[in-house]
């Protein structure tokens, strides 16, 4: 889903909350992916925890309440449909919460599609591997067949700390040039090249 500017925003507007400057977009951009209290500690190295931790709750209740939800970029539940409709098993992996997730899934319609989830919160938060591993352990699949989609670093990062396969996504949060140094199988330019490049792959 298209939901970095309300993210950034969120975020700007917990720090400014609790008395402090907003980091810049960009800056909060590039930890788009990771966990809340990492991204915290990554753009404000040296704040104590407890601060730490009241920005990130200032975050989750603002982006909580926001008056709309983030679209989901054209195509995506149709592809996710078609592709669950032929036999794929659908899962995430995120460093959402596991309320963060299931509001996510909820304000898009998306929830019925996916076999299993991974929270941060319930897991361990990339680009640790181990939300991934739980998910091939738990269908019983094995790295080659098994491939992530991400638009960070982070994700793909987290997948070949897996050793699995990988794909990235040019029109999300990282350039395409830092997602080429993980070495994906592709790099999606519209969701709707994804089941043609699945074939390719088997």
């Amino acid at each position: 889903m298209d939901s970095e500017a309300a993210i950034v925003a969120a975020i700007g507007q917990a720090y400014l909350e609790e008395g402090l400057k907003a980091p810049a977009y960009e800056a909060i951009r590039e930890t788009i992916g990771l966990s809340l209290i990492e991204a915290v500690m990554l753009l404000t190295p040296g704040l104590d925890a407890e601060k730490c931790n009241r920005v990130a709750l200032g975050y989750r209740r603002i982006y909580s309440a926001r008056r709309s939800a983030p679209a989901l970029f054209p195509g995506v539940y149709e592809t996710l449909t078609a592709l669950r409709a032929a036999g794929y098993r659908l899962a995430v992996a995120t460093g959402k919460s596991q309320v963060g997730l299931r509001q996510a899934l909820d304000d898009t319609g998306l929830g019925g599609l996916f076999v299993t989830t991974r929270t941060a919160d319930c897991s361990e938060p990339k680009p640790s591997p181990k939300m991934l591993l739980e998910i091939m352990a738990e269908l019983e699949l094995g790295p080659d067949e098994a491939l992530m989609i991400g638009d960070t670093e982070y994700d793909l990062a987290m997948a070949q700390a897996a050793g699995m396969r990988r794909a990235g996504v040019s029109y999300g949060t990282h350039p395409v040039s830092r997602l080429l140094s993980f070495e994906p199988d592709f790099v999606l330019n519209h969701i709707r090249e994804l089941p043609e490049q699945l074939r390719m792959l088997n």
